[in-house]
């Protein structure tokens, strides 16, 4: 009863981080098109073009920002004016970082299928959803460099840097993982199901990032030799998930051929490959 009542109480605190949440999504999409697709219109992409590739590639820059926001909502600090405070300067910073992400993303992953091209002009849902992987990779990035009471800004900073060059490093791996240009056939071919596949590699991408930060920082030497180590780990285990994708969860078929090797790619193939990706991602950060 008596938590009850303490929730009760923390009812109007709960509802001004709501409000303040909606406003930095507001000014986060204000950054997305002003700073980051400066030749998109918004209102006539999503009202007047009804282009779903758009909406999908926005909701992905949302949804980053609410995973970013995470830490510091879960940050304990002393009063309600504090906690306030500490979500909108947090959020500010975390639009920031999300942009810059974005941008590093763009010039190094999505460029090489012109994905601004290819979302407006040709409404390609496979590189639409490619960039959504991207943003919520870089949300979980964010939360977990940002995260945790004992280290500086700095120390977050370098984190944040190490998370995307993970990203952006094992990007250019991909196709041989995969076994197909998957830039090729995202351009080329429209392919949604290459486009699926690969946004899931990414968010599996983030979730190994966030499993390599999870112990609080202790020192420049120990943290980042730990980081340094668990994040290959992970890696390489997302590669051996891949394989066992092929072998375990569709006995008989190959995945890359279902994706790119037949007339009509199979979204549902390269949903079982990004599914593949997250839930073993998932499982190494929940297992070890």
């Amino acid at each position: 009863m008596e938590r009850v009542i303490q929730e009760v109480g923390r009812s109007p605190l709960i509802i001004a981080e709501i409000a303040i949440g909606f406003i930095l999504f507001w000014l986060g999409q204000f950054v997305y098109q002003k700073l980051f697709r400066r030749k998109l219109e918004l209102n006539i992409e999503l009202f007047v073009r009804d282009n779903s590739a758009v909406a999908v590639a926005l909701v992905g820059y949302y949804l980053g920002i609410a995973i970013a926001l995470k830490s510091a909502l879960t940050k304990s600090v002393l009063s309600w004016e504090s906690n306030l405070i500490n979500l909108v300067l947090y959020g500010l910073f975390v639009i920031g970082l999300m942009l810059i992400g974005a941008i590093v993303c763009d010039l190094l992953i999505l460029q090489r299928c012109d994905s601004e091209r290819e979302i407006r002009e040709e409404r390609n849902f496979g590189a639409a959803v490619l960039e959504f992987g991207c943003h919520i990779a870089n949300g979980i990035i964010i939360s977990s460099a940002m995260g945790g009471d004992a280290g500086t800004l700095l120390v977050g900073f370098a984190s944040y840097a190490i998370g995307l060059a993970t990203l952006v490093i094992t990007s250019f791996w991909y196709s041989a993982i995969a076994g197909y240009d998957v830039f090729k056939a995202i351009q080329e071919h429209n392919n949604p199901a290459a486009g699926v596949a690969f946004a899931g590699l990414l968010v599996a991408i983030g979730n190994v990032v966030h499993f390599a930060f999870l112990p609080e920082f202790e020192n420049w030497g120990i943290s980042f030799v730990l980081y340094t180590l668990a994040i290959p780990f992970g890696l390489l285990m997302l590669v051996a998930i891949r394989w066992v994708a092929d072998l375990i969860l569709v006995p008989g078929v190959k995945i890359s051929d279902e994706i790119v090797r037949q007339e009509i790619p199979n979204l549902g193939a390269g949903l079982i490959e990004a599914f593949a990706y997250i839930a073993g991602s998932l499982l190494i950060t929940w297992s070890i």
